[in-house]
């Protein structure tokens, strides 16, 4: 059941992140406006501005909002190693992503910026290295690896194309007909062997191999 809309003393920062996904799940970030999100609330637009600066803190906030629900740590033996924890904080972030993909240019483009977010960040990697992971130098970049990628999967996941973009069916079997290496390849994707899910973990688990 969806929150009751509250009045303007009792609004508050979560409901406005609330209010501001489920407008951008609507129509989109290119429509979405500050005067839509108060009549949606039934308030008004200055209202929203007691708690954020301008729509670029709000979209700030967001982010910080998504990211918050995706960095979460299990202690359970199914998740009893840091990669296992770096598996379930990625998962986590694609099932978000996925329910709201219209949020995914948003997510895309907003590096982590506020204080909530950085501390996020420092709690999950004290307790990754408690669970066996050593903080090196190439670390960051290693996990900014991570993040691009599950992006990335979920970009060609979840946005369908446009103008073009279409798989020929006749240039496929072509393709098959006249190459083993080509015929080998799309064998796999044709007979769907392996979910979406699947395909996901495999780029995660061949990343995590290779972590240095």
């Amino acid at each position: 059941m969806e929150p009751l809309k509250p009045t303007k003393e009792t609004l508050s920062r979560k409901y406005i992140l609330q209010a501001t996904l489920k407008l951008i799940d609507k129509v989109g970030l290119q429509k979405f406006t500050m005067r839509k999100l108060g009549q949606q609330m039934n308030v008004s637009p200055m209202a929203v501005y007691r708690y954020f600066s301008n729509q670029g803190a709000l979209f700030d906030g967001l982010v910080e909002w998504i990211w918050e629900k995706a960095l979460v740590f299990k202690t359970d033996s199914q998740h009893d190693n840091w990669q296992g924890q770096i598996i379930l904080i990625m998962s986590g972030l694609r099932k978000n992503l996925l329910e709201h993909p219209k949020i995914l240019p948003l997510v895309s483009t907003h590096p982590m910026v506020t204080r909530t977010e950085f501390m996020l960040i420092e709690d999950i990697l004290r307790k990754l290295k408690a669970a066996g992971m050593e903080i090196q130098p190439t670390t960051v970049f290693l996990i900014n690896s991570l993040t691009v990628y599950t992006l990335g999967f979920v970009w060609a996941e979840a946005v369908e194309p446009e103008h073009g973009g279409q798989i020929n069916p006749t240039l496929m079997e072509e393709l098959q007909a006249k190459s083993v290496l080509w015929g080998e390849l799309l064998k796999t994707l044709q007979e769907d062997q392996f979910t979406k899910k699947q395909q996901f973990l495999m780029g995660i688990n061949a990343l995590l191999a290779g972590w240095k």
